[in-house]
């Protein structure tokens, strides 16, 4: 199935590429009904390889935008995205790799027929419907705290412990966890020399980014 390492990689702000463009504020028409809804062959196999039908949770703020940069830089082989939001910002449209998505508004039945569900809405929101994802059959990479300290849901960082995901299944739904941003920087860079020589103890500062707090926080800094 999808490689999910190329996706669950720690999330880079200083790209070049664009992110998707927002249209207007409540454009109401879709310009292609092939982006609209799941493909008819659910994660079928093309010379490109596994293609994924992806929902983003919270598509509309930062990491939601870094999702979909990530999902061109990285060459994500998708076959539909489902843009979702709250329902203040259901009705937005964003142009994405040449085709024009409509958010929908979060509820429980957005996630039939989704493979890969990314969430980064805040915990609240990850609580409410990662579980429902999962029960839909997909697979959930959460972005936030929820599910950091639960028992039996992996926290993975990939350049560190992948195999931390080897016993997920497409089809079977399943949470993954991501760490805290500072920690995967700080794992990165400790656990090859934990594997060498074992590391017994360590002091971190660290210095926070404004992006933490969201695009509300980033766009104060631009005033």
């Amino acid at each position: 199935w999808w490689n999910l390492q190329i996706l669950a990689m720690p999330l880079s702000l200083s790209s070049s590429r664009c992110p998707a463009v927002a249209l207007g504020p409540r454009r109401a028409s879709v310009t292609r009904a092939s982006r609209s809804g799941p493909s008819k062959s659910r994660c079928t196999r093309s010379k490109d390889g596994v293609r994924a039908y992806i929902a983003i949770a919270g598509v509309t703020g930062a990491v939601g935008q870094e999702f979909l940069r990530v999902l061109t830089e990285r060459n994500f082989p998708y076959s539909n995205i489902k843009m979702l939001a709250s329902a203040r910002s259901a009705g937005r449209q964003y142009e994405f790799e040449g085709e024009t998505y409509t958010v929908e508004e979060l509820t429980d039945k957005s996630f039939e027929g989704v493979d890969i569900a990314l969430f980064s809405a805040g915990g609240s929101i990850s609580k409410k419907y990662a579980a429902v994802a999962s029960a839909a059959g997909a697979t959930v990479v959460d972005n936030s705290s929820a599910f950091r300290m639960t028992e039996g849901v992996p926290l993975v960082i990939p350049e560190v412990n992948p195999e931390a995901m080897a016993g997920m299944k497409a089809g079977k739904g399943g949470i993954i966890a991501n760490p805290n941003c500072s920690t995967i920087i700080a794992l990165m860079a400790v656990a090859p020399l934990h594997r060498l020589a074992g590391v017994k103890r360590m002091v971190v500062s660290t210095y926070q980014a404004a992006s933490g707090a969201g695009q509300a926080a980033m766009e104060e800094l631009e005033l």
